[in-house]
C-alpha cells in the first residue's frame, strides 16, 4: 500500500511535487500533465494524464489504456474520456504500486508524444491558457470558461447542500405561526409591566430561520413579504399596547373596551405630548427589528453571493 513515504519517493522520481493534505501528486511528464492520487481508505491509485489526439477521429489512447488493463493485474480500470487517460491501480496486489505507477506514467506519456498528442483542458480540449485546478480533493487542467462552470457547479452543490428546497407554503405558515405567537407574547409582555424590544427581535430571528429552514433558500419577495410581515405585526402589537394603557387610564371614568380604545387612538394622538411619546416608542420597536434583521438580510446576501473557489495549483501550463 502506498504511503507517504513512497509518494514523496515517487514525486522526486517523476520531479513532480505532492501535496500531503489531498495524498496527491501534481506534475509535468514529457511536457503533459499528470496527476498521481493515493486513496489509503480504498486500497488504490488514480493515475491521470491529460493529452489531446491531434485527429478527433484518433482512438489510439484508448486502445493502450485497454491494452495495459489486461497486461496489468494490478490496473482494475483504465479510461480515456474528456481528454484525459485514467488508470485506477489496486495497492494490495503485489506489484510494487509506486514503481508501476511511475512505468505506467511514462509509458503514456511516452505513447502521447510519440502520437504528438497535445497537453490541453480536461474539460473542453482548450490547448491555451491551461491551469492546474484542485477539485474535489483530485487535480484537474482547466481553462478559465471550464474553470468557471466547475466554480458555479461547486456553488450550486454548496447553496443546495446548505439550504434544500423544501416548500414555499410551509415556509409561509411557519412565518405566520412566529407572527402570531410573537405578537400574542409581545402583548402579554407588555402588559405585565415589561418591555416587549426582546421579543420582536426573537420574533424576526425566528420568522428568517423559521423560513430558511421549512422553505429553502430565500428570494427576495420572500424577504420583502417577511419584512412587511414584522412591520405589521409591530404595528398592531404597538397599538394594542396603547390601547390597553388607554383601558387602563379611561377606564378608572367611564367604562370602554380595547376596540373602542383602538378607535380612541387618532383623538389620542392630536395631542403633541402623546403623540411623541407613540411615535418614539413605536420607532425603537421598529428599530430593534431592523437590527435583528439586519444579521439575518447579510446571511441571505452571503448566500447569494457565496463562490466556491477552486484551489490554484499554482504553475501555469501551455
Amino acid at each position: 500500500m502506498a504511503n507517504a513515504n513512497d509518494l514523496t519517493a515517487l514525486a522526486v522520481q517523476l520531479g513532480m511535487r505532492y501535496y500531503e493534505e489531498q495524498n496527491l501528486l501534481f506534475g509535468r511528464l514529457d511536457g503533459y500533465e499528470c496527476a498521481v492520487r493515493a486513496q489509503p481508505e480504498k486500497k488504490m491509485m488514480m493515475i491521470h494524464l491529460s493529452a489531446k489526439s491531434p485527429s478527433s477521429e484518433d482512438s489510439s489512447m484508448e486502445l493502450l489504456l485497454e491494452e495495459i488493463r489486461k497486461e496489468y493485474p494490478a490496473v482494475t480500470a483504465a479510461v480515456y474520456e474528456n481528454f484525459t487517460a485514467s488508470l485506477r491501480l489496486s495497492t494490495t496486489a503485489q506489484e510494487d504500486a509506486r514503481q508501476l505507477a511511475a512505468s505506467l506514467l511514462g509509458r503514456i506519456a511516452a505513447f502521447a508524444k510519440e502520437r504528438q498528442y497535445l497537453p490541453c483542458c480536461g474539460g473542453c480540449g482548450k490547448t491555451k491558457d491551461v491551469r492546474r485546478f484542485l477539485l474535489d480533493g483530485d487535480a484537474r487542467m482547466l481553462c478559465p470558461a471550464c474553470r468557471a462552470k466547475a466554480e458555479a457547479d461547486l456553488t450550486d452543490q454548496w447553496q443546495n447542500k446548505k439550504f434544500p428546497r423544501h416548500s414555499v407554503f410551509k415556509g409561509f405558515i411557519v412565518v405566520l405561526l412566529v407572527l402570531l405567537i410573537g405578537a400574542t407574547a409581545w402583548v402579554g409582555v407588555y402588559t405585565s409591566g415589561h418591555s416587549a424590544t426582546l421579543v420582536g427581535v426573537v420574533m424576526t430571528v425566528l420568522c428568517f430561520w423559521g423560513y430558511q429552514y421549512m422553505a429553502g433558500r430565500m428570494k427576495k419577495g420572500s424577504i420583502i413579504g417577511i419584512l412587511l410581515g414584522l412591520l405589521v405585526t409591530v404595528f398592531l402589537c404597538h397599538n394594542l399596547c396603547v390601547a390597553f394603557e388607554l383601558v387602563v387610564a379611561i377606564g378608572q371614568q367611564q367604562e370602554i373596551s380595547i376596540t373602542g380604545a383602538l378607535l380612541f387612538i387618532p383623538t389620542f394622538l392630536k395631542d403633541p405630548t402623546n403623540r411623541e411619546v407613540y411615535f418614539l416608542q413605536l420607532g425603537l420597536s421598529v428599530l430593534a427589528v431592523a437590527l435583528a434583521s439586519a444579521p439575518m438580510l447579510w446571511m441571505v446576501h452571503y448566500s447569494w453571493r457565496h463562490k466556491e473557489r477552486l484551489e490554484s495549483l499554482e504553475e501555469p501550463a501551455a
